[in-house]
């Protein structure tokens, strides 16, 4: 068997290997643990390993050899922008039902960033006119929401179901990513200036929800910050809200100081009390949880209107994906 449980609730993975070609073998996967990556045994024929059962729904898998393989034995793969992944669902995991609803597809057109390093596209649910008043989402990272978080067909669903109402999505791209969404303040001055205010002239908005994962979701985050008023709501998704306490391993970061100079404010600043409502979620083990978890404990604590929701599983589009309901749906709702 490739992966999956056994009769004592420990889980196996194996790769076949009869000739034994390979001189060692490393599961590359995160299992919601600080360990190192387990090495497999190889006997009879396949390398193997079996480790205890992680406290996460799904975990995304490949086996180090030279490099990183997917499991040729396991024909469930997802695409994360990396290169694609072996795939095992675990006792317990069910997609969202939403996930399996065919939705007309929308429309994307190329929207003229005219900001170096910044490209933009303007998704729209069908039947929506380009003068017909509707919910904008700002969406970091957006064309891998809308393909790989599948965000445009969840909004697609909202509008079919009547949960909200049709909502375009502007769809942005940042090269080096790093460098715009890590707490610069030349992007957060661009985005609120250029941007928006762009998009917004183009097509009539009645909110502006701003949509970030990672590092997107500093970036959407430090934007409101800087420019109070920008957003009526954030949906920020497994946020790199780093500090030095929380989290060291990631202190050679090349804009480490700009980002934990940004987090402190969050946390020591009263201006945190003038965010819009904020929806936070998280994958249960990964290394963002706990400094999503205090801020998520700071933002409440000075009044901001805050939800905060854990999903059984690490960093990746599909917990983000699995996050959007009803994160999202709730944000539309109370933005109007």
């Amino acid at each position: 068997m490739h992966a999956g449980t056994r009769g004592d609730g420990r889980l196996e993975f194996r790769l076949p290997d009869p000739e034994r070609s390979y001189s060692r073998v490393r599961l590359d996967a995160g299992l919601g643990t600080t360990g190192d990556r387990p090495d497999l045994t190889w006997a009879d024929g396949a390398w193997s390993v079996t480790v205890d059962l992680p406290p996460l729904h799904r975990i995304e898998y490949g086996f180090e050899v030279t490099g990183t393989i997917t499991d040729p034995a396991n024909p469930a793969l997802v695409d994360t922008g990396f290169g694609n992944r072996s795939v095992v669902e675990l006792p317990g995991y069910r997609a969202p039902a939403w996930v399996a609803r065919e939705v007309p597809s929308g429309t994307t057109t190329a929207v003229a960033a005219d900001v170096e390093g910044v490209t933009a596209a303007l998704w729209s649910p069908d039947g929506l006119g380009d003068d017909a008043l509707a919910p904008l989402l700002v969406v970091h990272d957006g064309p891998d929401y809308a393909e790989r978080g599948e965000l445009t067909r969840y909004l697609g669903v909202l509008a079919e179901e009547g949960a909200a109402p049709p909502t375009r999505a502007l769809l942005l791209t940042a090269d080096p990513r790093e460098l715009h969404y890590a707490a610069s303040e030349a992007y957060a001055d661009t985005l609120v200036t250029e941007l928006i205010p762009s998009a917004r002239h183009r097509w009539p908005t009645t909110a502006t929800i701003a949509v970030g994962a990672s590092l997107g979701a500093i970036a959407a985050l430090h934007a409101q910050w800087r420019h109070p008023g920008t957003f009526d709501a954030l949906l920020l998704q497994s946020g790199s809200f780093f500090t030095p306490q929380t989290d060291p391993q990631e202190s050679g970061f090349a804009r480490w100081p700009e980002l934990t100079g940004f987090v402190t404010e969050l946390h020591t600043q009263a201006a945190a009390g003038e965010l819009p409502p904020i929806a936070l979620t998280c994958g249960s083990h990964e290394e963002n949880a706990l400094n999503n978890r205090l801020l998520a404990q700071r933002l409440r604590e000075v009044g901001v209107a805050v939800t905060y929701t854990e999903v059984p599983d690490l960093h990746n589009f599909t917990c983000w994906r699995d996050g959007l309901d009803p994160a999202l749906r709730n944000l539309l709702a109370a933005a109007g």
